[in-house]
């Protein structure tokens, strides 16, 4: 019996790039799916979103092998047979207009496979959701809703001679419109909660400004055991009572160093700036002085970092599933 693609409005008709290429509909959704938000996914995950037999999924996975399109690989440093399944063909890619998508490449390191892995388990579990799926997608809505883009997480790689700023550098998923913006944060089997609080810092302003236009922000937490999603749930359920987290109105010394920051800036007297510990110091100083300015503007008041959180036990990928 052939599968029948479930219902997914955010691929928004782009699946029909690869049917062109000559894929059943449920196999060029599929592989929309997994081509703008993990580029890997596991045979479970097939088979429990078709509600299909295993030896549908099997057939599907040698097609994409016989085509070229996808490769299977041992899960690391597991003493298990089953695998995962990387889709790597620029071609699937370039249809779907995501060609530079790092996706495309096979995950190094094992935390960014489970990273991956995760958050495509969240976005196949709740499919209706309005998922921004790549990173352009996501800058786009939120400078739609009159956000500025310094506002967005961001960082920034590579060298001296080039340096890119990446924002959502993660690639967790987003699913968001006027009314709503959930962000999905994946314990991929970290030891501390280091990446998990720098994630919140990232965001603050980003949904600071969100609950100030009137949308409500949730979280929603997802982990391999049940441990860490209890772990998880009471760090996150702090974050909608988190009275210390109100936004401070910049001091009147503040707001003076902020003016005489930017005239420095804008002044071609580098010099000046040594006051502040030279270019980029007192560049940084000025966006987080103007972050919390803009916020205090927008009359953002609440000390709660969100509105509401979730979590999300990946059965699946419990290393005693895998096991």
């Amino acid at each position: 019996m052939t599968p029948t693609a479930p219902a997914i409005p955010h691929l928004a008709g782009r699946d029909a790039a690869l049917r062109e290429l000559g894929f059943r509909d449920y196999e060029a959704a599929w592989l929309a799916l997994v081509c703008l938000h993990s580029g890997v996914f596991t045979r479970t995950q097939f088979t429990e979103h078709h509600r299909c037999h295993p030896q549908v999924t099997a057939r599907f996975l040698s097609v994409l092998t016989e085509r070229g399109v996808a490769r299977e690989h041992p899960l690391p440093d597991m003493d298990t047979r089953l695998r995962y399944t990387h889709v790597y063909a620029t071609r699937l890619y370039r249809a779907l207009g995501v060609k530079d998508i790092r996706h495309r490449r096979k995950p190094k390191e094992d935390i960014v496979l489970f990273r991956r892995l995760l958050s495509f388990d969240h976005v196949v579990h709740h499919p209706r959701l309005p998922w921004l799926a790549t990173e352009a997608e996501k800058v786009a809505h939120f400078e739609a809703r009159g956000i500025r883009r310094y506002l967005l997480p961001s960082r920034i790689y590579g060298g001296a001679a080039k340096r890119t700023r990446r924002y959502f550098a993660l690639k967790l998923p987003i699913a968001a419109d006027d009314k709503s913006a959930t962000f999905v944060y994946v314990d991929p089997g970290r030891r501390t909660d280091r990446e998990l609080q720098r994630w919140a810092t990232e965001h603050r302003a980003l949904w600071a400004w969100l609950r100030a236009l009137g949308t409500a922000v949730g979280v929603a937490a997802v982990a391999r055991t049940v441990a860490r999603e209890y772990k998880l749930s009471r760090k996150v359920a702090a974050w909608t009572n988190a009275a210390s987290s109100a936004v401070q109105p910049l001091t009147p010394e503040e707001r003076e160093t902020l003016a005489a920051v930017r005239a420095a800036l804008y002044s071609t007297d580098i010099s000046a700036l040594q006051k502040w510990g030279g270019l980029n110091p007192a560049r940084r100083l000025a966006i987080d002085l103007r972050k919390r300015a803009d916020l205090e503007d927008a009359g953002v008041a609440s000390g709660a970092l969100i509105d509401a959180y979730s979590t999300h036990h990946a059965r699946g990928l419990a290393p005693q599933a895998l096991a």
